[in-house]
């Protein structure tokens, strides 16, 4: 039996030729998410007729964050494995020994520099056309960072507030939920909220809306949180402070005013009290002398005790004595005797009573008929003490004794000033 062969055959024969001639490389997932840190593999996998033996295969990526600046992974040719750029020197491999139809890629301990855009480029002679280019996405994702949690505006009643919440880090980018940790963890009723800034505002605080508020950040590998503890108070007066202070510094000075006139007060008492009883016990009072004239002289008086002959005081005396007649009638119950520089002079009077003389000094009450007389002493004898009555008297010896009178008429004439005469003690004080 004869076989027939169509001939069509030897075209379906080298149209299957060409078809697995040619190089063809495996679609890719497209996009691979990768936490930060970890381990990604990029596949990459192709067909071929030819033998491996010229195989080349290099790996390129364009970085997200430099699209203008592709660089290479790594490089297989002639047998040999190439590194590329240096950040990935350590890193990156072949997950299989090569050559093979599996030229898929590791990347340890990814990092966010390494999301990007990997193409696989795929050759091997003579196989020539076909796709020979695979593309795939790597995302490398961060959790959120642990969230800064803060309060914008016063925290007075009836104040309006805004909650903010925010992570330095996060891939992708985290949306952010608050929520007021209390029996039913929901936020304020006058609280509006917005996840992806992170914020929320509370208008109108009151009391109620004190408490702790805590913001979750979170994203498709993560979460992290942060708190906040919103304390609402009651607003305080601006001038209380001032008044405050006012009225301390008032009363501080008004004490220190009143203690300073105490002080002067009690010092000038005390001062005086001191100067008192130093003036007190050694007053002694003086009148002016009289006019000067030629017929009246100033005379010195000079009292002493009779017992113990001691000097009391010593004064200087105008003195003007009345008796009732020009003749003086010598009545020794009633004689006072005032001796200096050898004269004295003696109040006489005719009747028992001598005419009363004021304490005050200013004036005295005499008589109707005044007369003074005066006894000069003109030698050198001793005196005699004689006490007659109470009163104590010196006399001269009568030798030596002269004694005249001076008329009322003559003594106003030449000025006399009436004055007052100290009473004497028994013992020669004066009273």
């Amino acid at each position: 039996m004869t076989s027939r062969r169509s001939p069509l055959a030897p075209l379906l024969l080298l149209s299957l030729h060409g078809v697995a001639a040619s190089l063809e490389v495996s679609e890719s997932p497209g996009s691979i998410q990768v936490a930060r840190g970890q381990t990604a593999v990029l596949p990459c996998t192709f067909t071929t007729s030819a033998a491996l033996i010229n195989l080349n295969v290099i790996w390129m990526v364009t970085p997200l964050s430099n699209a203008n600046q592709p660089e290479q992974v790594i490089l297989y040719q002639g047998g040999q494995m190439f590194d590329g750029a240096p950040r990935f020197h350590g890193r990156v491999g072949f997950t299989g020994t090569m050559p093979a139809t599996n030229v898929s890629v590791f990347i340890n301990n990814t990092q966010l520099s390494d999301t990007g855009t990997y193409q696989c480029l795929v050759n091997n002679l003579p196989d020539i056309g076909g796709r020979n280019i695979g593309v795939t996405g790597l995302t490398v994702l961060v959790p959120p960072s642990a969230p800064h949690c803060q309060i914008q505006g016063s925290q007075d009643i009836g104040s309006d507030v805004i909650l903010l919440c925010s992570s330095e880090e996060g891939i992708p980018r985290p949306t952010y939920l608050w929520e007021k940790l209390d029996n039913t963890l929901k936020l304020p009723p006058t609280a509006t909220q917005d996840q992806v800034q992170g914020t929320v505002t509370i208008r109108n605080i009151s009391t109620l809306t004190s408490g702790l508020y805590q913001c979750v950040a979170s994203n498709a590998i993560g979460t992290s949180t942060c708190l906040l503890d919103l304390q609402v108070i009651s607003p305080q007066p601006r001038n209380i402070g001032l008044i405050a202070g006012a009225v301390g510094t008032g009363a501080v000075i008004i004490i220190f005013c009143i203690a300073l006139i105490l002080g002067a007060f009690f010092y000038w008492r005390s001062k005086n009290k001191e100067e008192e009883e130093e003036e007190i016990p050694n007053e002694i009072r003086e009148d002016d002398l009289p006019p000067k004239c030629s017929s009246a002289k100033a005379f010195h008086t000079e009292i002493s005790s009779s017992d113990n002959n001691t000097l009391t005081s010593s004064n200087t005396y105008n003195s003007r004595y009345w008796s009732n007649n020009p003749k003086v009638h010598r009545n020794t119950e009633s004689v006072n005797h005032f001796s200096d520089l050898g004269q004295s002079f003696s109040l006489r009077s005719g009747n028992a009573s001598i005419p009363s003389i004021y304490a005050n000094g200013s004036h005295l009450v005499p008589g109707q008929h005044k007369t003074l007389v005066v006894t000069a002493n003109r030698g050198s004898s001793p005196q005699v003490m004689s006490r007659s009555n109470g009163s104590v008297s010196r006399k001269p010896r009568p030798p030596h004794s002269h004694s005249y009178t001076i008329s009322h008429a003559t003594l106003e004439r030449i000025g006399a000033v009436p004055v007052m005469v100290p009473a004497q003690s028994r013992a020669g004080s004066l009273v």
